[in-house]
């Protein structure tokens, strides 16, 4: 299985490169999609929670969300006045001087070790890259004044959610074609560890509230199938 967990861990960040993902900056959460009137023409964008990898199990599912959520809560809830940079409560807490940074710590340990609770574990290549953004966060947020204000610029939490939003869409593409592709062209059948209850994903799927559909406006359909409930 640790074969095939670090191939995935390998696809995962070369997905996140190849897709040109701002993983400090992008919201990991929520995601613009446009609105269109009768003639096709986009009005303009609103957003939504980002839909979630299918296949995966419920496990999975579950954390990848809880992930997101926090990453947002915790780098991105609020904005500056005049200015579109966000922060969130990292920030916030992170003014206590010496206690913030240590529970601004303790909050990131906490979404790491959620983390690794997926199916299969986290890749040692990922699950230390977590750990290397975690650190400097908090080097970061000790230099006085000035480290607070730079904190609020470094998402170390934002960047480990794209992570694992990276492994576990590469993690669900695996498990529908039932194997993996190594460095030198063999393929390796993905283990049974990593298809725990993958069949009960689809109901979770489906859980955001999507925005209603406007007055004369047309909203673009989402990806994928709609949920369908797991078998008892």
């Amino acid at each position: 299985m640790n074969a095939v967990v670090g191939i995935l861990g390998k696809k995962a960040l070369g997905r996140l490169k190849d897709k040109n993902v701002d993983t400090n900056s992008e919201n990991p959460y929520m995601e613009k999609f446009p609105i269109t009137n009768q003639r096709g023409e986009i009005v303009k964008y609103k957003e939504r929670e980002r839909p979630i990898p299918e296949g995966l199990s419920a496990n999975d599912v579950a954390i990848l969300k809880k992930v997101r959520r926090k990453a947002y809560k915790w780098d991105m809830s609020f904005r500056f006045c005049c200015f579109r940079t966000r922060f969130g409560w990292s920030f916030i807490v992170g003014l206590l001087p010496f206690i913030g940074d240590f529970a601004d710590l303790l909050i990131g340990l906490y979404i790491v070790k959620s983390c690794n609770k997926i199916d299969g574990g986290l890749p040692k290549t990922l699950s230390g890259r977590m750990m290397w953004n975690i650190m400097v966060d908090f080097g970061i947020g000790l230099i006085p004044f000035v480290g607070d204000l730079a904190d609020a610029f470094y998402r170390a939490n934002t960047r480990n959610a794209w992570l694992l939003d990276a492994y576990l869409t590469e993690k669900a593409g695996a498990l529908k074609a039932g194997k993996v592709q190594a460095d030198d062209g063999s393929t390796i059948a993905v283990p049974g560890e990593l298809r725990a209850g993958n069949t009960n994903a689809q109901a979770q799927t489906g859980r955001g509230r999507q925005p209603d559909v406007e007055m004369g406006m047309a909203q673009v359909p989402l990806a994928g199938s709609s949920p369908q409930r797991g078998r008892r």
